[in-house]
């Protein structure tokens, strides 16, 4: 059986139309060159072995505006978010502000802000699994309240359309902030939502009244979110940053 062929990479840079254009290189026992852009903006190219970098050079010039397209719209994406953490010191967020985890002993187990401080009280150690979940259903407690007070700030908007007003309901949500039944005007908000600024509550909440008048994400759509809340963009990319 043939052994395959792979050379060590190389980097390379060329010019083009004023920018620095810089790629990896490796020579592979294939047929075609291959060009990938990752998402942190690098770019990797495997190259047929036998080739020289100069013929390379060339095929990467005219794959170029389709490279640099791809580098811009991985840079436009947000940064991921860090991932919680439950131990002592850690920060958590209450209405876009960070606090640090702090942990008591009390009679009860408990959650309450103080100061700088997110306070998690309880007769025992708890790990972290333990109170992941005590914030959470601490989270899912104030949510109710809040979501009242967004609703009192966005409805108005909405007065030229005469309206049924909508029944806010707290649901715990995997891969949503929201969601929206227009024939009931139901329309349920994670509980999560607590943790971010209130100015991105009132843009999911926005969002999901803009579907009591159109049902899909159509131009139509983000038309009328757009005239009702011109900023959206901005407060859902503030939404994105918050750790996951």
């Amino acid at each position: 059986m043939p052994r395959s062929f792979t050379a060590a990479p190389r980097r390379e840079t060329l010019a083009y139309q004023n920018q620095t254009l810089s790629y990896t290189l490796v020579f592979r026992s294939r047929r075609t060159i291959g060009f990938a852009v990752r998402p942190d903006g690098s770019v990797h190219i495997s190259a047929p072995a036998g080739t020289s970098p100069e013929w390379v050079a060339q095929q990467v010039l005219k794959k170029a505006d389709w490279i640099l397209k791809h580098q811009a719209e991985f840079a436009r994406r947000p940064a991921p978010a860090p991932s919680r953490r439950y131990e002592a010191g850690s920060t958590h967020y209450y209405q876009g502000q960070p606090y640090q985890l702090r942990f008591a002993e009390a009679r009860r187990p408990a959650v309450a802000v103080g100061g700088d401080e997110l306070v998690v009280a309880a007769p025992t150690a708890l790990s972290p699994a333990q109170t992941e979940a005590l914030l959470h259903n601490w989270y899912a407690r104030q949510a109710g309240p809040l979501f009242a007070e967004s609703l009192l700030r966005v409805w108005p908007r909405f007065a030229e359309f005469n309206l049924t007003r909508p029944t806010l309901s707290v649901r715990q949500m995997r891969t949503r902030w929201g969601s929206c039944t227009p024939r009931s005007a139901r329309i349920r908000l994670s509980p999560e939502l607590v943790r971010a600024r209130p100015e991105c509550l009132d843009y999911v909440l926005l969002h999901e009244c803009c579907h009591l008048l159109v049902g899909d994400h159509s131009k139509a759509f983000y038309d009328l979110q757009t005239r009702l809340l011109p900023d959206w963009v901005h407060w859902k990319t503030e939404l994105n940053k918050l750790p996951k």
